[in-house]
């Protein structure tokens, strides 16, 4: 416990430590789109498959306080993708796996190519192996090329492949 914070500043490292790298928002009137990628990223700790949690209206926003009835989530694009009944990716990985190095590159040919990415896109989800390499460092989707680069990112991040040795 922290002396200084009462354990909330460990908590919330805590928190960002064990966040995954990419996580999944499903409608939340789609339950059964939730099951099939639940299953299908199960094994996948770098993947977190949620359903959508915010509300149409907060409390409190008419005649509130000011910005309480504002949605901090809110995104105009990702908004009417999840209105719309598609599942939408979040990417929330620091930046420290260099996807131009040679040996990063190799791990995830060689290792990670049974791992599986998701494209928001064409809302489907393919085996790393399957998706194209672009140059220098660019990965589309398979079917419709859609830049899947922040997604391979936020999987190499976490991937215990690609993790520095201790």
């Amino acid at each position: 416990m922290c002396p200084e914070t009462g354990g909330v500043r460990m908590q919330a490292e805590a928190n960002v430590e064990t966040a995954k790298p990419l996580m999944i928002i499903v409608p939340r009137a789609r339950p059964n789109l939730y099951t099939s990628l639940h299953r299908a990223f199960d094994r996948d700790a770098t993947v977190e498959v949620t359903v959508d949690r915010r509300l149409t209206r907060r409390r409190g926003a008419p005649g509130g306080v000011p910005g309480e009835g504002l949605d901090r989530r809110h995104r105009p694009g990702r908004h009417s993708d999840l209105t719309a009944g598609r599942w939408i990716v979040v990417t929330r990985a620091p930046r420290s796996v260099d996807l131009l190095d040679a040996r990063a590159r190799a791990i995830l040919f060689l290792c990670c190519s049974h791992h599986v990415v998701p494209c928001q896109q064409c809302q489907n989800t393919y085996r790393l192996g399957w998706v194209q390499r672009l140059e220098p460092a660019g990965f589309a989707c398979p079917r419709c090329a859609n830049d899947l680069s922040a997604t391979v990112l936020a999987h190499a991040e976490s991937c215990r492949n690609l993790t520095p040795e201790s």
